[in-house]
């Protein structure tokens, strides 16, 4: 079994997979309007959070995805890996999210947290200069001199490339064991999560559309290599679904009859 495969698979309608039908209705609008961005929330201790919107997937292999399904469903949306690159996809950046403490009476600290530590320095500085950024129209960085050595232009960018660099970031989690002989529980890292995150440069290329402030990702047929469905009643629906699209005048959702795309149910997993 491959570790590294080209599919990354989006799980849909995770609220709703005791609804197949429901879950049906969010396929269909992913393929016509594109990936829909969810929010999220990351907390870097005390200093604040992170909110952004991002599109997630999983790179574990589909025959071992039960773990996953268990939690998000099993109706999903197998992407090309090189589509997701291209969009400005990247893995999440995993961290251990609690702060290092004293473990004895000898002053020997547990250090496996100073990544978080690092996390909340750099978040607090950034939610610093982002605030006294929102107050001040003018704010600037200078130097003694009173030289500007970050315009407040340059400030505004920097505070939007920071979010989304942080909007990457997210906790191993404390549901399942370790695989590094401790009894700490990481169930959050063994969901090789890769995230889009619309950073600006994708919305102003094109790569990323806003509707009513909600970023979503359009795809074309070439860009996906498979769609899990639950149940036998819902690969017959999806199929009927793309076949249908016949009809549409959007080349876009056209191809999607011309060159259906393998549907699988959930059981046919240990096919891929």
């Amino acid at each position: 079994m491959q570790a590294i495969v080209d599919n990354l698979i989006h799980f849909l309608g995770r609220q709703h997979q005791d609804s197949p039908s429901k879950q049906l209705e969010i396929f269909k609008s992913i393929l016509y309007r594109g990936l829909r961005c969810g929010e999220i929330q990351i907390k870097f201790g005390d200093g604040g959070v992170v909110r952004n919107q991002v599109v997630c997937f999983t790179d574990i292999p589909l025959s071992l995805c039960d773990e996953q399904a268990a939690i998000y469903g099993k109706f999903g949306i197998g992407f090309k890996k090189s589509f997701v690159k291209k969009s400005g996809g990247n893995p999440a950046r995993y961290f251990i999210n609690y702060l290092p403490g004293q473990i004895s009476a000898k002053n020997i600290f547990e250090n496996r947290g100073l990544l978080y530590v690092c996390l909340c320095y750099q978040f607090k500085i950034l939610k610093q200069v982002s605030d006294r950024f929102n107050n001040d129209p003018l704010f600037a960085i200078c130097d003694q001199e009173g030289k500007e050595i970050f315009k407040h232009d340059d400030l505004k960018q920097w505070i939007g490339q920071q979010l989304s660099i942080f909007s990457f970031e997210k906790e191993t989690g404390e549901l399942g064991p370790a695989r590094d002989e401790t009894r700490q529980i990481d169930v959050y890292y063994k969901e090789r999560e890769w995230r889009l995150v619309p950073f600006q440069a994708a919305i102003d290329s094109g790569a990323v559309k806003l509707d009513n402030s909600v970023a979503y990702y359009e795809f074309t047929r070439n860009d996906i290599n498979m769609v899990v469905t639950p149940n036998d009643d819902m690969r017959t629906e999806v199929l009927r679904y793309m076949l249908g699209l016949e009809k549409e005048t959007d080349e876009r959702l056209k191809e999607f009859s011309v060159n259906p795309v393998p549907v699988v149910t959930y059981n046919d997993l240990q096919k891929w």
